[in-house]
């Protein structure tokens, strides 16, 4: 049987009198490439902050508190666990896009990725062996030639890939994406979904998405849960989430889904073809 990467076992997470997620279990084991899906208000980020080890479950009105595993282990120091499961969002590409970290190099930002930090002085020896693991994680996402560029002069999805590579560079188990298209132009989308589609065929890799965007369930990610208001309103494989029925309940809009010559998901709502939009 694969390892699980992740579990998560009745999580409930409340703020104030908001409750953000509500009972939700789920599970990913190694090598299932999994989407986490779901409209503006469904939770997508506060799991991501319970993922980042930001939120930690609450006390469920039973009185219990859920449990959350990651790699195995529950009891997780931040920093050694960054370096085992890397995760890519809008807020680590802000915090990369300017001041002291925005002026490193991309090679030396993908080095920083050793020691999970965002600063050059804090990361390893350039050694000849970390030079090689850092050329081919930048090789890996079709980035080698942005080596000697600082991240604030990149496009955002030329510093996305990079940052990606910073988290592939320590061979993470767990490779987590937040809306990893966005602010993308269509032309750096297409490329982007492109290399993404690689990386499902890396072996020892599992990646897990996190978003609204039905373009970004590129071929390779054979699983889906569905988040709605907090709860798991499906979980299980792609094809019987990706449904015009599911997802027209999920988004609250009349939906016809296909897949398009390049296997992605499309949707057509009230004669337009695009995919639902929305907010977090």
């Amino acid at each position: 049987m694969a390892a699980t990467l992740l579990e998560l076992d009745r999580v409930t997470i409340r703020r104030g009198a908001a409750e953000l997620l509500r009972d939700v279990s789920l599970e990913i084991p190694a090598g299932r490439h999994t989407v986490i899906l779901g409209p503006n208000g469904a939770g997508k980020t506060s799991l991501l902050r319970v993922l980042e080890r930001e939120l930690y479950p609450s006390i469920d009105d039973a009185g219990q508190q859920g449990q959350v595993r990651i790699l195995g282990r529950s009891d997780w120091d931040v920093s050694q666990l960054r370096r085992r499961m890397g995760i890519v969002s809008a807020t680590v590409d802000r915090d990369f896009s300017h001041g002291r970290p925005g002026s490193m190099t991309a090679a030396d930002a993908v080095a920083s990725g050793f020691t999970a930090t965002k600063l050059t002085a804090f990361s390893v020896d350039c050694t000849p062996e970390v030079q090689a693991a850092i050329d081919a994680a930048l090789a890996r996402v079709a980035a080698a030639h942005l080596s000697d560029r600082t991240l604030a002069t990149l496009s955002t999805g030329e510093r996305r890939r990079v940052l990606i590579a910073r988290c592939l560079v320590h061979q993470p188990e767990l490779l987590v994406l937040d809306e990893p298209t966005t602010g993308l132009d269509l032309a750096a989308r297409h490329q982007f979904l492109s290399m993404l589609a690689g990386l499902t065929q890396q072996p020892g890799l599992t990646l897990l998405i996190v978003t609204h965007h039905l373009e970004e369930i590129v071929p390779g990610f054979d699983h889906v849960v569905l988040l709605e208001q907090g709860r798991v309103a499906f979980d299980g494989p792609a094809s019987a989430a990706l449904t015009g029925k599911r997802l027209s309940a999920l988004f609250g809009l009349p939906l016809r889904v296909a897949r398009d010559e390049g296997g992605l998901i499309t949707a057509t709502v009230a004669g337009k073809k695009h995919p639902p939009q929305g907010g977090r």
